[in-house]
């Protein structure tokens, strides 16, 4: 059945058979929201999580995916996939990943290899004092089959001896994915937030230098192949440019926080839009040709306020002038910015004014001043708005979590907030943010949808759309002339029911019942003790949703009747599985 469930909760299963109620998915912990249980995400109550992304289709089915990241204590990756509209079934989990803080903090897809077979992309870190053996770059690929991403990392790199600037203690606050130099191989690029370490040697003697960097990275070689290995195409220090070991601070604050792909100058090569926590710095680096990269102009670095950026950054071409805008918010300032390219060199921000000018021929003005509270997140996307131009959905403010729109009026200057329509639009009064950064199509439904997880959120709803904890996952912000929130229905293995055999015990035939929430291909197979395979009753057949029956006749596949004793029979759907024992007596 369907249900609303508001919680991600870690269950732990060991063995190749369990017994009733019970699911397994093959080496892995699955993850899938239950009715009992006391913390979110496996009980850090302030992580749930802070990456997702969606509308993505890695499989090749038809149907979309929504990717979510959980970066609390023992995090993972899981994948959803639209079951309706508003719907999203629970289709598969990475292995949980033993780190107690720099768990993965965004998911990306992509084809690092390029050999036609998407990959599950995510980063985990090693922090002070950790020592941490799932540390490094993860890489799950698809197998070709259904919702088939394998039950352990395909591909797995750890920075600290890969790299040719070793990423010791660090985490990975945001990255990318796409081919931004034009070779056709999708690069990878990281905002390493780092530890620091005496690797560029100390400052005045006694302070060592600091890990951070913006990195752009390849993969040589075949995904789960033999010999495959991690190139470093670019590095870039923000505040040793030169990593000479002295920190002329060139480009900004430190704390690399999102990288971001993009064009604002419109001449087709992409550019990397870097933001760092510290004092607003930002800048860009430019792909001019295969693993050819540049930062231009060095010269300004911050936006002359002091504030942090945000958790997620987003661009889009709002005006249609061939050119991309950056967007994102001061996550303490709760302001919304603009960044766009007027000279026709991305990587030369004109500053006529100085900084703090948000008029004239400036590149980076204000939208809007929110005048405190956070901000969480921003997404751009021309269907989320009236007049066909663009939009910007801006994340909460902190104590309120409104969602905020901007629309670009037709003909309107992105650098002037008078061309922007806002309208706010309060959820709940959730005491925390949202961060987010994917949009989401789900079926039956043409309307431009944004994913909504929330970080840190203490949900005051109705107690009947809470799980236990009282936290909530994600939820779904749609417009159709009007924004509207609603809660994602959720489809989960323990929503596959598998009924007791009747009779149990029995001799000659037994009746076995199961049904299901929705259409989907499954196996119905008896085993003996030994976990050998006895007899499939129904094998890989495609089923609507709705209530099954089968008999057992107590024979194997050749026809032979079986001897007395206990026998599993065990549900197969998509990658979990659900098992009962029963017995035969003669």
């Amino acid at each position: 059945m369907r249900k609303i469930v508001t919680g991600l909760f870690i269950i732990t299963c060991t063995v190749s058979f369990v017994f009733a109620g019970d699911f397994v998915q093959s080496g892995v912990a699955p993850s899938f929201i239950t009715e009992t249980g006391d913390s979110l995400f496996g009980g850090d109550p302030s992580g749930v999580s802070r990456g997702s992304l969606a509308g993505t289709d890695l499989d090749g089915d038809g149907l979309n995916e929504v990717w979510v990241s959980s970066y609390s204590n023992g995090g993972q990756v899981f994948c959803f996939e639209e079951a309706g509209t508003d719907t999203l079934a629970f289709v598969w989990a990475s292995a949980e990943i033993t780190a107690d803080y720099s768990t993965p903090r965004d998911v990306h897809t992509g084809d690092l290899d390029g050999d036609g077979n998407g990959e599950i992309i995510f980063h985990v870190g090693r922090w002070t004092g950790e020592s941490n053996p799932d540390a490094g770059l993860h890489v799950y690929e698809w197998d070709g089959t259904d919702n088939g991403y394998g039950t352990e990392a395909a591909f797995r790199v750890d920075f600290f001896s890969a790299l040719n600037d070793s990423l010791g203690e660090s985490r990975v606050e945001g990255f990318s994915v796409g081919d931004i130099d034009g070779d056709g191989q999708d690069e990878i690029l990281l905002a390493n937030n780092g530890g620091s370490d005496p690797y560029y040697g100390t400052q005045d003697g006694s302070t060592p230098y600091s890990e951070d960097r913006f990195i752009i990275l390849s993969v040589d070689g075949e995904i789960g192949g033999f010999g495959a290995t991690i190139v470093e195409e670019y590095s870039m220090a923000p505040r040793d440019v030169d990593k000479d070991g002295v920190r002329e601070n060139a480009l900004g604050g430190g704390s690399p926080q999102e990288i971001i792909i993009c064009d604002t100058d419109g001449d087709g090569n992409l550019e990397a839009a870097c933001f760092s926590w510290n004092n607003l710095a930002m800048f860009f680096i430019e792909a001019t040709g295969p693993d050819a990269y540049t930062i231009g102009d060095t010269t300004y670095r911050k936006l002359g306020i002091s504030d942090d950026w945000t958790l997620g950054a987003s661009a889009a071409d709002n005006d249609g002038d061939g050119k991309d805008e950056v967007y994102v918010t001061g996550y303490y300032d709760g302001s919304l910015f603009v960044i766009t390219d007027s000279d026709g060199d991305a990587t030369n921000l004109d500053t006529t004014g100085g900084p703090g000018d948000w008029t004239g021929n400036s590149e980076i003005a204000i939208i809007h001043e929110f005048g405190g509270g956070g901000g969480f997140g921003t997404s751009t996307g021309a269907g989320f708005t009236n007049s066909g131009m663009g939009g910007v959905i801006h994340g909460g403010t902190a104590g309120v979590s409104d969602i905020n729109l901007f629309e670009l009026a037709a003909g309107g200057n992105p650098l002037d907030s008078s061309s922007w329509t806002h309208s706010s639009y309060a959820l709940d009064d959730a005491t925390s943010g949202w961060g987010f950064k994917a949009k989401a199509w789900f079926p039956g439904d043409a309307d431009f949808g944004v994913l909504l997880p929330y970080q840190a959120v203490n949900d005051t709803l109705e107690s009947g759309e809470l799980d236990p904890a009282g936290n909530r996952v994600f939820r779904l912000a749609e417009y159709d002339g009007s924004v509207t929130v609603r809660d994602i229905t959720f489809i989960m293995p323990e929503d596959y029911k598998l009924a007791q055999n009747f009779p149990n015990p029995f001799n000659a035939t037994t009746r076995i019942e199961y049904s299901l929430p929705l259409q989907n291909t499954i196996s119905l197979t008896i085993y003996n003790m030994l976990g050998q395979e006895i007899v499939k009753l129904v094998d890989r057949e495609y089923q609507r949703a709705g209530n099954y029956s089968v008999l057992w006749n107590g024979k194997d596949a050749n026809g032979m009747n079986v001897t007395s004793g206990m026998y599993i029979y065990a549900l197969k759907f998509g990658n979990f599985e659900k098992s009962k024992q029963m017995m035969l007596l003669k």
